[in-house]
């Protein structure tokens, strides 16, 4: 008896799916693994750059949202402050400084102005060169061409310059370097929370504070924190 057809055809289709299926050619291959398979038992206690830009960028929502800004009649003007660390890990408070201003301005659209002190000296610098005696130099060049006496001579060209010197006083500049109005100020430090004294794992938490003060009465008139959490292990 013979067997059936549709035995035949199972039978020649098996060692078709056992075959293993090639890989697609736009499909590429990568050794990104996530953190605790890539570094197992690595320590989680760092601050990462990300978490920098995501806290400035929280504080900088909250801040820009605050009313007693938009209610002094002008303007107002803030200057940055570097940020104190008192954690024991090196974080470079310039970059960090200029982190939270750069968030701040894209926050705040122009409503808020911001000082910048790092080029302070320089600003007083051109007022001052603006403002006093400004020394005025002019040159006056004379040419005389002399044609030859004879055959063949050369054409002699002389040149005659005069300097002249004189201090002009000059108009009074009106501008000035502004005032700030408020000073946003910062510090980070860190906690740690272990279920047993001398245990080998716990949490490690980043307190990041942020204080807005106001430059003429020395009244805070704005402070908030906020908190980054790592899994850590202690030495």
């Amino acid at each position: 008896m013979r067997p059936p057809l549709f035995c035949c055809c199972l039978a020649l289709l098996l060692p078709l799916a056992c075959a293993p299926v090639p890989a697609p050619d736009n499909v590429r291959a990568t050794n990104k693994r996530p953190v605790t398979q890539e570094l197992p038992n690595a320590i989680l206690d760092q601050i990462s750059v990300e978490d920098l830009r995501v806290t400035a960028d929280l504080m900088a929502r909250d801040l820009v949202l605050q009313g007693f800004l938009y209610s002094m009649g002008k303007t107002p003007i803030v200057a940055v402050k570097p940020i104190e660390n008192k954690t024991d890990l090196t974080i470079d408070p310039d970059i960090f400084q200029k982190t939270i201003r750069v968030r701040l301005m894209e926050k705040a659209g122009g409503k808020i102005l911001f000082r910048d002190d790092d080029s302070h000296d320089f600003t007083l610098e051109e007022r001052a060169k603006q403002s006093g005696k400004v020394q005025m130099s002019t040159t006056t060049t004379r040419r005389r061409t002399t044609n030859p006496t004879q055959v063949g001579a050369p054409i002699v060209v002389q040149q005659q310059g005069q300097s002249d010197t004189v201090m002009e006083e000059s108009t009074e500049v009106s501008r000035r370097v502004a005032d700030t109005d408020f000073f946003l100020t910062g510090l980070v430090y860190s906690t740690t929370e272990v279920a047993q004294q001398g245990a080998a794992r716990g949490m490690r938490y980043f307190q990041f504070q942020f204080r807005l003060t106001n430059s003429q009465t020395n009244i805070i008139m704005w402070e908030k924190e906020y908190t980054v959490k790592r899994e850590a292990r202690f030495k």
